[in-house]
């Protein structure tokens, strides 16, 4: 019989994390987490998750401090599932703020995005508190991103 190793969830485990508080701050986009091909319903989605680091010029109380981007969504045409353009309204927008779309007046094709057209763009975010309730029925909240406004692009990566 293969050995499946010990796997166990402690008691009492905190399911709150700190973290940054809510609020606006300026921060740098320092990874980008992508999960490709992700299924919601009928539909077929990319995720985008930048990974922001906060100002700790500006914001000394949260020194340190990431907090991840609630997720931006590319929803993509895939056969057999449903597709429908205006979803990729927020993909749309994050890639105007952060200047990498050419064809903001008439449309076009949505470019993937890849950690170098955003790792090192200072930003300023808005940090909210995500809560729900898992499937165990405890709850569960952590601060989550936004960015409202790109006060400098990413370096060009050469």
């Amino acid at each position: 019989m293969p050995d499946i190793g010990d796997a166990y969830y402690p008691a009492g485990f905190d399911l709150i994390k700190k973290g940054v508080p809510e609020g606006r701050y300026t921060a740098s986009v320092v990874s980008l987490d992508i999960i490709e091909d992700m299924k919601f319903g009928n539909y077929i989605a990319d995720i985008f998750k930048p990974e922001y680091m906060v100002d700790v010029d500006e914001h000394p109380k949260v020194e340190g401090e990431r907090v991840k981007d609630n997720g931006i969504f590319r929803y993509k045409k895939v056969d057999g599932h449903l597709y429908e353009h205006k979803k990729n309204w927020g993909y749309a927008k994050f890639l105007s703020m952060m200047g990498l779309r050419n064809d903001e007046e008439k449309g076009g094709q949505l470019p993937f995005l890849y950690q170098s057209d955003v790792k090192g763009a200072k930003v300023l975010i808005d940090v909210s508190l995500k809560e729900f309730t898992n499937e165990n029925e405890n709850s569960v909240s952590y601060p989550v991103a936004r960015v409202v406004q790109v006060l400098k692009k990413a370096p060009v990566p050469f």
